[in-house]
């Protein structure tokens, strides 16, 4: 491929890399990484991209596995506190301390052990505030898949929560 023609190519592409990485990492800055380090390893292969099959399913591809990689990084390493639940000047007693540090840990673990696509979902919506519409344009899908997805998400972590109860 041409550098001219990868020029055209990639400058269409990098907005879809970047939200199909924030599709799987709900983290625009690390999506942004993802995105770049996959236009890096384009520009080195291509010498060897068929211009007529295009860039993007090579791209998705790359992108992709780079997205899973950092996923697995993140699993592996420990989770921060939940942020919200400071009281200035050392209010609440250490009980109520322990158990909101118990609820915290209890509530990054049950997050990790919901599918992904689940969890980028239900980040979208609760965290980063997105509707379903934005969702559904990030990853591509419908609407109705959405709310599919943060019914069943929703679900997953209510059965979590019932599981502790007992």
């Amino acid at each position: 491929m041409e550098k001219t023609d990868f020029e055209t190519a990639a400058s269409s592409l990098r907005a879809k890399l970047v939200d199909m990485a924030r599709f799987y990492l709900s983290d625009l800055p690390e999506a942004e990484d993802v995105a770049q380090e996959t236009m890096l390893k384009l520009w080195i292969l291509r010498d060897r991209i068929d211009p007529k099959q295009g860039l993007f399913p090579l791209a998705a591809a790359i992108a992709r596995n780079l997205c899973i990689d950092r996923l697995r990084r993140f699993k592996a390493r420990p989770q921060e506190p939940l942020a919200g639940h400071d009281v200035p000047g050392g209010m609440q007693d250490a009980q109520t301390r322990m158990e909101e540090a118990e609820n915290a840990a209890w509530m990054h673990d049950a997050l990790r052990r919901i599918p992904d696509r689940y969890r980028a979902v239900l980040r979208m919506r609760q965290v980063e505030g997105l509707d379903t519409s934005e969702i559904a344009r990030l990853i591509g899908t419908s609407e109705n898949a959405v709310r599919i997805l943060l019914s069943r998400a929703r679900q997953q972590m209510m059965e979590l929560l019932n599981q502790r109860k007992d």
